[in-house]
This record gives C-alpha cells, structure tokens and sequence, in this order.
C-alpha cells in the first residue's frame, strides 16, 4: 500500500483523524478534506499530504479536490466517505434546512465524491471505495429520522454502485457503526456517557482490513459494528 493516493473526506474530525494516521501508517499519499483547516492541519501533524479545506456541498470544492489530487499524485486508489453530520430532535422540529444540511452532507456528497473520482479511480489496479454509514442504516432511532434517512440512503447507493462497479474492477464497501465515541455522537445520543462505546481507532482498524483484503478473492460487501454493552446481532 506504501504510495498509494487516499482521498478522505472529515478528516478533520475524530474518525477522520484515526483513519488518517492509520492510512499514513502504511505509506499512503494522503488527501485530507474538511471543512476546518486548522483541524485538517492537526490531522497532518506535519506529515507530507494535500490539504484541501473546503465545503462538500460546494460542487466545485470536489471537483476541485479530485483534479488537484490527480494533478499532484496522478490518479487516486482509495476514496473514503467518512464526512457526515448528525441531527436529533423530534420530528416536529426538524426544518427543511436541517434536511437538507444533513442529505446534502451523508448522501449527495457522497455521491458526487464517487462519480467525480470514479472515472480515476478505474484506472488504479486496487480501486476502493469505502462509504462510512451508521447503525441508522438499518434500525430508524427515535429523534434522528433525517439522520437515519440519510444513512439508508447511503447504503443504498452504495449497494447500487458496488454492482455496477465490481466488474470494472472497483469494490465499494460500507462500514456501519454503532455509536462511536465522537463529538458528533455527543449530539445525536447526549444520553451515552463513552462507556463501553466504539472509538475512532475501531473504525481505522475496519478501514485498514478491507484495504488489506483488497488483494484477496474474498470480498467484504459490508462490517457492521456494534459496542460491547450492545447484545449480539441486535445493534
């Protein structure tokens, strides 16, 4: 894996930064997108990388990302989906600003993330794609209905995009976690005090093994993980 180009979106954040230095931990060429520069920068920490602060609502951020990744490093290997934003509240409440903050974030980014890279992506001999979603994937929680809509629709797309891709020799992956202790979870599920939860390190570790398995026969359609203080195959 040692130079091969990753691009990453949230990387400012607290799964960004763990997926980031386990990817710099292989030798991987790192692009780091978010929207904080200085958080991007404390990702790096100092570290040779693209950092590219900007907006994934913004059209022309990604498109941007994509053309100054491929003018810098030449093509792109591994594209991880890890932004996102959560919402709580009851349903009433929700206005369509927050709709639309967090679909435009959890799905239309990713979607533009992935057919803006995919046409470089082909080009690489371990084309992956890795798509962050959530336990709301699967299971609607009370008071996250936009953020659980958003995730369903992101493992759809990428069940749809994985079939239409394998053949061309791209493979699409979906990491779905329960409740990982970050400041995003903080919001969705103030009642959860870390205790037993998922780190930002597990979901590194997740990343790095599909990558590893990207050689293999074997493929990982999806990981679902849930926290220790969780009952087996229930979420």
């Amino acid at each position: 894996m040692k130079g091969k180009v990753a691009v990453l979106t949230g990387a400012g954040g607290g799964i960004g930064s763990a997926i980031a230095d386990m990817l710099f931990s292989l030798g991987c060429r790192l692009v780091l997108m978010g929207r904080n520069e200085a958080k991007l920068k404390q990702t790096a920490k100092g570290r040779e990388c693209l950092i590219l602060p900007g907006d994934l609502c913004d059209d022309a951020y990604i498109q941007n990302t994509i053309d100054k990744t491929v003018k810098a490093y030449g093509g792109i290997d591994y594209l991880i989906n890890n932004a996102g934003v959560a919402q709580a509240g009851p349903f009433e409440d929700v206005s369509m600003e927050d709709y639309d903050r967090v679909m435009n974030t959890n799905v239309r980014a990713p979607f533009l993330m992935c057919k803006t890279a995919l046409p470089h992506l082909m080009k690489s001999s371990c084309a992956t794609i890795i798509n962050i979603a959530s336990v709301t994937a699967h299971q609607g929680y009370a008071l996250q209905s936009v953020y659980a809509a958003s995730k369903h629709a992101l493992l759809g797309f990428s069940k749809a995009l994985s079939k239409e891709y394998y053949e061309k020799g791209v493979r699409v992956h979906v990491i779905s976690p329960g409740a990982v202790f970050t400041d995003m979870v903080k919001i969705s599920r103030p009642d959860l005090t870390g205790v037993g939860m998922l780190l930002p390190e597990d979901i590194a570790e997740t990343v790095s093994y599909l990558i590893k398995m990207r050689d293999s026969a074997a493929v990982i359609d999806e990981i679902q993980l849930h926290r220790e203080t969780k009952e087996p195959f229930m979420f």
